[in-house]
């Protein structure tokens, strides 16, 4: 008689329901006292009679409360399912259902933020506005679980309800590892959720704690510059950095948040029940191919550019040790070599000084920055600190560069020279000036560029042509 209550569950057949309830008045609490939880109403909702449902709710309320082996109720499936129809009728039952612990102690506003069942989502939220504030097992509230799962508009109807209920702190509830919903964003790289959140579209930016450290002392924009690299990151570092993002104390090159916290939820079903698939946790084989080649395109030109700057560095450190001579053939009859005058002895006066000093302090202060720059972000993963002794070698090459001009200086400039003065500061003066001018500079240089590019010839010839849409193009098939 069981199996043909429960068919006719499936079938929803109201008829078949009296017929066996009116041959046996308790076939109902016999059914609430299997141990299985698995109930003709379980059945009913996940073949969606909602017909059905009423009537067996109308017979015993109760059974709206059991569990099944799976850990879900009827209106976790009904949330799961999207069936707001059915939903309205447990709630006729009692709001209390919303509270209604599954597996891992999860609620059916959960399944239904990670499902993006938005019409149930708002009928949940309205019957018990307080259930957005329940977590699972793993401390993740419903923002949480819709953020993991890539659903932006369940994400939306979330925050706004936080924002009608004065309940915005919400959002920077921290999961059992420490990430916020923000830090889940930037770490699966979900622009949408990150931009929506600091943009000040729903919340006011200041709302959302955009330095909130996880378990591992990292921030948001860590997980996002130390994640995998995608398509879309420097757009969402921007966003954070714009919105006052900073680097946490356990900055390191790992990604804090695991691949299993950018999953969907773990997948619960019963024998007729929708499986809840977890989102894809990478990128189609196209778009994971463009990313790998972009990293190994960006790690050789980064390659190349230290190599030039350490050459450009070389060049213009040796060019202080060892000045250009004039070698006077007319008066020069020897074939020694070492024999003649320097630039400026030949010359005989600071302006020449001035302009060689000049150009080639120049060049020698832009590429120790590069230097600087290009090894910042390189990831040491030794014991040693190699960054400071790198650090302390550029810091005393600049030194001994300053001291070798200022003996440059000495040796050949005239005491009677009126400029000495002067001259001495020159390469100070020039390594500040461009320090306080550099992004000035750096404006200059690419309103340049972007001149060139108006040339077709120049534009070929030094490649400034824009290659977004070629990376675009990479994206479409395997």
């Amino acid at each position: 008689m069981e199996r043909r209550l429960l068919e006719a569950g499936r079938k929803g057949n109201i008829h078949e329901l009296h017929e066996l309830i009116s041959s046996n008045e308790l076939i109902l609490e016999e059914m609430d006292l299997e141990e299985s939880g698995h109930t003709p109403l379980h059945v009913a909702c996940v073949a969606g009679h909602s017909d059905f449902v009423r009537e067996l709710l109308k017979r015993m309320p109760k059974l709206a409360e059991k569990v099944n082996a799976s850990g879900l109720s009827p209106l976790h499936i009904a949330a799961t399912q999207g069936n707001v129809e059915i939903a309205r009728e447990f709630l006729t039952v009692g709001s209390h259902l919303c509270s209604a612990k599954g597996r891992e102690r999860r609620i059916p506003l959960h399944y239904a933020a990670i499902k993006g069942e938005l019409d149930v989502m708002k009928l949940l939220l309205f019957a018990s506005p307080e259930s957005i504030e329940e977590t699972t097992a793993l401390e993740e509230t419903a923002l949480h679980l819709a953020v993991k799962n890539n659903r932006f508009d369940a994400v939306v109807v979330l925050v706004d309800h936080l924002k009608q209920q004065r309940k915005e702190q919400v959002i920077n509830r921290k999961d059992h590892k420490g990430n916020t919903a923000l830090h889940l964003a930037a770490a699966g790289k979900n622009f949408e959720v990150v931009n929506f959140l600091l943009r000040g579209h729903a919340v006011e930016s200041e709302v959302v704690e955009v330095n909130a450290l996880n378990e591992r002392g990292l921030t948001p924009l860590d997980v996002s510059t130390l994640s995998r690299r995608e398509a879309g990151d420097r757009e969402i570092r921007e966003i954070l950095v714009r919105a006052g993002a900073r680097h946490g104390r356990g900055s390191r090159p790992v990604s804090a948040v695991d691949d299993n916290d950018i999953e969907g939820g773990n997948s619960h079903q019963s024998a007729r029940e929708e499986p809840f698939k977890d989102a894809p946790r990478s990128l189609p084989c196209s778009q994971s191919k463009g990313s790998k080649a972009e990293n190994e395109s960006f790690g050789d030109i980064r390659n190349a550019l230290l190599v030039v700057a350490a050459l450009i560095a070389s060049a213009t450190y040796q060019s202080v040790l060892q000045p250009p001579k004039i070698i006077e053939v007319n008066q020069n009859k020897s074939n020694d070599p070492n024999s003649g005058r320097s630039l400026t002895e030949y010359y005989g006066g600071g302006l020449v000084y001035g302009l060689f000093l000049g150009g080639n302090t120049l060049g020698f202060v832009v590429s120790v920055q590069m230097i600087i720059c290009l090894t910042r972000d390189i990831p040491f993963r030794t014991k040693l600190p190699l960054k400071l002794p790198l650090r302390l070698s550029l810091v005393a090459m600049v030194l001994t560069y300053f001291c070798f001009t200022l003996s440059l200086l000495f040796s050949t400039m005239g005491k009677k020279s009126t400029s000495r003065k002067f001259l001495r500061l020159l390469p100070l003066m020039i390594s500040f000036h461009l320090l306080l001018t550099q992004r000035w500079l750096a404006v200059a240089i690419n309103f340049f560029l972007e001149q060139l590019i108006q040339f077709p010839l120049l534009g070929n010839m030094y490649d400034l042509e824009d290659k977004d849409s070629e990376n675009k193009d990479r994206t479409h098939g395997c």
